[in-house]
């Protein structure tokens, strides 16, 4: 199927967006930025029946759309399911993934769930969970399945302390959600920099699109307030994108820590794509399609833990100090879905599986808290 932008290639290897906070845009389409690239596919098989996955650069991916979306649930929209999104025979399935929001999570259950094959690593102070999931397969050394448990994005360790007050949300405006953004965004960028030097990558930093009127993108067309899109993450042009209104509507514009989260989340999804793991996991599913809805929380709870890492950099500025219980409270009560949700729409994992990671990944402050592939699968419903 040919790429309904006009060109081909891998996301990651077409022309970024020059970084920053951009405006909102005009509904027009999106328009190529380069000239059309080439790959051949499917991948070559390996021995065993498995395509062997190469580092971004070098793998040709399937052509399609590329969004990641995060979705404020039924407390704040009465519960409606987003629209059922379209796809076709070569189109990846990393579409449509759907959070709903619910009711938190004890201390008590936290314990319950923190069996399986863990290390706890955080102070014994911390509060909440605090583990370093470790695999417990030996999978073809160079598959995806490799790449997926064993990424050196688990050895990067800890995100360097970011001086990083928040901005007023003021009324939640666009102009005031801008502002809020452009700060944190900044920090975000600074705070994530370094950790792609280390795995030996440099990309110019994602863009940012702050919108109140419909956009056109390479990962499709949304509306403001649209069924319960709050903001996303389209791996074809680099580009996060956050709903002014639907996050007006979903939070106000004093539940600033649910803003904080979303934004790190979807910054989360840039990290998978710069370090591999989303490409990996795309080249996973070729030959393991049965493993789709519980891959796709997997990737969806990493990013959320990586948003609590990036969380932990900026705890002493932002500042979350003396803010933690609300910071638990907003983890397990704005994103996730419900025992209710069908279960071919779990595409994200329950609201006290989203609180958990994003805790987790604060407590332990480093990216070995994030390795949700290798994680119980108890822990990722």
């Amino acid at each position: 199927m040919s790429n309904p932008y006009g060109y081909g290639g891998r996301p990651q290897d077409r022309p970024a967006p020059p970084p920053g906070v951009l405006p909102p845009p005009q509904a027009a389409p999106w328009q190529q930025q380069g000239p059309p690239q080439q790959y051949p596919y499917p991948p070559q098989q390996q021995p065993g029946g498995y395509p062997q996955y190469q580092q971004p650069g070098q793998y040709p991916q399937q052509q399609g759309q590329w969004a990641q979306p995060y979705y404020g649930g039924p407390g704040q929209f009465n519960g409606f399911q987003p629209q059922r999104r379209k796809s076709g025979a070569l189109r990846l399935v990393l579409l449509g993934f759907v959070v709903v929001s619910f009711l938190g999570i004890t201390l008590a259950v936290l314990g319950v769930m923190l069996g399986g094959s863990t290390d706890t690593t955080a102070d014994p102070g911390v509060s909440g969970p605090s583990i370093v999931p470790t695999a417990t397969t030996n999978p073809e050394k160079g598959s995806a399945e490799d790449y997926l448990l064993n990424s050196p994005l688990y050895q990067a360790g800890a995100l360097q302390e970011m001086n990083c007050p928040a901005e007023k949300l003021g009324d939640g405006s666009l102009a005031a959600q801008k502002r809020y953004y452009t700060k944190l965004f900044s920090c975000l960028n600074d705070a994530w920099r370094p950790v792609f030097q280390k795995l030996g990558e440099s990309q110019p930093d994602p863009g940012l699109v702050v919108f109140d009127k419909p956009v056109s993108t390479p990962c499709g067309a949304f509306k403001p307030l649209s069924g319960r899109v709050l903001a996303f993450y389209c791996y074809g042009n680099h580009v996060m994108y956050t709903d002014v209104l639907q996050m007006n509507k979903a939070f106000g514009p004093k539940e600033d820590l649910a803003y904080l989260m979303t934004i790190a989340h979807e910054y989360g999804h840039h990290v998978q794509g710069v370090s591999g793991l989303f490409y990996a996991r795309a080249v996973y599913l070729q030959d393991h399609p049965a493993q789709k809805l519980e891959s796709s929380r997997r990737n969806e709870l990493q990013a959320s833990c990586l948003g609590g890492v990036f969380s932990k950099a900026v705890e002493k500025s932002y500042p979350l100090t003396n803010r933690l219980k609300e910071f638990e409270y907003q983890a397990s009560n704005s994103f996730g879905e419900t025992e209710d949700t069908p279960e071919d729409e779990r595409t994200h994992g329950l609201a006290t599986s989203q609180g958990f990671w994003i805790e987790n990944g604060f407590n332990i402050g480093e990216t070995k808290a994030c390795n949700t592939f290798a994680a119980p699968v108890k822990l990722v419903n």
